[in-house]
């Protein structure tokens, strides 16, 4: 059985409402989206800075789409209402964000996967951790892991991207995550990029590229 969209949307990116929490957001449609078959989803979380209204917009469009966008995947990218992603306001905002696209759209439930650059990679290791009934696979960009990151039970599987001239966050602390989670047996790929400042996010574009046939078959069930 299939579900079909509530309202009719055209491809391309839009910025949107979530009324029930006032919830921003801006979404990526793939071209050929109908509502007849499902596709997959990705949640990107945006980098850091003042939050104003549809701040994830160029975030997506400058980033996360042009990287992405051969998944034929719906992405969305909320707006961050309480400063960090690494909070359970947060984390509340964008599982609900989650459940009401699953009503608007005929998403894939077990192709749901979840990223974000800076800020929001660091939200990535925080709510994968968390959701990993939710979330098939996490890409975590530029982002600081958690002190308890590797605590958690991991079974989903990880492709973590970290420059090693990061200036802003350091990537020792992704390395020292990354060697314990790999020592659990947890499947993380690791690309430790070279020569690659923080704030020139756009040159990050063809290393996330590079996670698409991963997450491809990570939902194929071939990861």
């Amino acid at each position: 059985m299939t579900s079909t969209l509530k309202s009719p949307i055209d491809p391309g990116i839009h910025t949107l409402i979530y009324q029930e929490r006032r919830q921003r957001y801006a979404l990526s449609v793939p071209p050929g989206y109908n509502g007849e078959e499902t596709v997959p989803l990705v949640v990107a979380l945006h980098w850091g800075g003042v939050v104003t209204p549809y701040y994830s917009q160029p975030f997506l469009e400058g980033l996360m789409e042009p990287a992405l966008e051969e998944l034929g995947a719906l992405i969305a990218a909320p707006d961050c209402q309480h400063g960090e992603w690494t909070n359970p306001q947060s984390e509340s905002d964008v599982l609900a964000l989650v459940d009401y696209l699953k009503v608007q759209f005929n998403i894939d439930k077990k192709r749901i996967a979840l990223t974000g650059y800076s800020k929001g990679g660091a939200g990535t290791w925080y709510l994968a951790a968390r959701h990993q009934e939710l979330f098939a696979a996490a890409i975590p960009v530029a982002g600081m892991p958690q002190a308890d990151t590797p605590s958690f039970a991991w079974r989903i599987p990880l492709y973590v991207i970290h420059s090693q001239m990061d200036n802003v966050l350091p990537i020792l602390p992704t390395e020292i995550v990354v060697r314990e989670l790999r020592k659990r047996g947890v499947k993380v790929e690791f690309d430790a990029i070279e020569g690659l400042p923080h704030y020139e996010t756009g040159r990050y574009i063809p290393y996330i590229r590079k996670a698409v046939p991963w997450l491809g078959n990570v939902w194929a069930g071939q990861e």
